[in-house]
């Protein structure tokens, strides 16, 4: 184990023995799906880099060059004033796409529309703050249809702000191909405005049609990973080398101080006998899947002395180095990255910036 500056990591190796996971899906079905229009803004994409598995990382003393105050995000083409909350954002068709949490539209500070998350397309690659809203983009009473759909058995379960099924995503997505993309949705049950209940996470495709400038965005099973697991895909991902690497954060029994990680092939996401989960204290890869009853502290591939809240990992050509850009639980507005010569650590040590107020 390497214990540096109060996180603790491990060294993997790829040993692992095969073994049925705990939870049964059927993978066949989808559990929903829906097809929207895009607007043509296109945003320049960069073909991903595709580093080796360990690197040597250089350039890592960070330091923050400028820092620019954006506007509000809106499209200013909708005729409501849009109130956004959290979200992730993705690269698909040449566009940027953002996801965002629940979504509220007023107009005259009257409230007019709803939705339990909306998704949103980059107007411009100079203008971050210019959107193109795709998904609640019209003057209507409550009943915005939601960028991920329900499935039949939620459907019916929506009466904001009371009794509701909830969708929301804090991360970005995992970028498959130019045209295809997996995010992870963290998925709740309201049965009242002061009473919610985790069901875990839900993992939603997005495939976009070039031809026809149409997205598809399927779930295939309600529940990916229930609370009975770790929630993988959640809290970050990112691929490397036709891998994905899927971070789940530990809010049950570490009170958001643990990382963990599975991976699996990207050609195989649906697959879920091929995942594999790593653990720390035995420094190995298993196909079988961790069941949390407790903290598993020694396992996780990041213990850390602050409560995590939302993060991305990502590779970094300039750094040379594997990037985990996150905020601390603390309402502090502070950035932190830390970095890494692979996916899973070790990571030697953390910068800090503050967000500007």
């Amino acid at each position: 184990m390497v214990q540096v500056k109060n996180v603790l990591l491990a060294v993997i190796s790829l040993s692992g023995a095969l073994a049925t996971p705990i939870v049964k899906r059927d993978t066949f079905t989808p559990a929903a799906s829906a097809s929207y229009a895009l607007p043509s803004f296109l945003t320049p994409v960069r073909p991903a880099p595709n580093p080796s598995y360990g690197v040597t990382p250089i350039n890592t003393d960070f330091e923050v060059e400028s820092v620019d105050i954006l506007d509000k995000q809106e499209d200013p083409d909708n005729p409501l004033t849009i109130y956004r909350d959290g979200g992730g954002s993705c690269n698909i068709g040449n566009r940027t796409l953002w996801l965002f949490c629940d979504t509220l539209g007023y107009q005259n500070d009257t409230f007019k529309a709803m939705t339990d998350n909306s998704l949103s397309v980059a107007r411009s690659f100079d203008d971050p703050s210019l959107l193109s809203d795709a998904t609640s983009n019209s003057l209507t009473s409550y009943g915005w249809q939601p960028a991920v759909p329900f499935t039949d058995d939620e459907y019916p379960w929506r009466n904001w702000p009371s009794k509701r099924y909830a969708m929301w995503t804090y991360t970005n997505c995992l970028q498959i191909n130019d045209n295809l993309a997996v995010h992870f949705f963290n998925l709740y049950k309201y049965s009242s405005i002061y009473s919610a209940s985790s069901l875990g996470n839900t993992m939603v495709t997005l495939n976009f049609d070039p031809d026809a400038d149409m997205l598809t965005v399927t779930r295939n099973m309600q529940v990916t990973f229930p609370p009975s697991t770790y929630q993988y895909g959640s809290f970050a991902s990112m691929v490397v080398n036709g891998v994905a690497f899927l971070y789940a954060l530990d809010s049950t029994y570490s009170g958001k101080k643990d990382i963990h990680v599975a991976r699996v092939a990207t050609n195989s996401l649906s697959q879920f006998d091929k995942y594999q989960y790593y653990d720390a204290s035995t420094k190995t890869w298993s196909y079988t899947q961790p069941a949390p009853t407790e903290r598993r502290q020694s396992a996780a591939v990041i213990s850390n002395w602050m409560p995590y809240s939302t993060g991305s990992m990502f590779y970094s050509e300039y750094h040379n180095a594997y990037l985990l850009v996150y905020f601390s639980n603390w309402a502090d507005s502070t950035f932190r990255v830390s970095y890494a010569p692979t996916p899973v650590g070790p990571i030697p040590i953390t910068r800090t910036q503050k967000r500007p107020n």
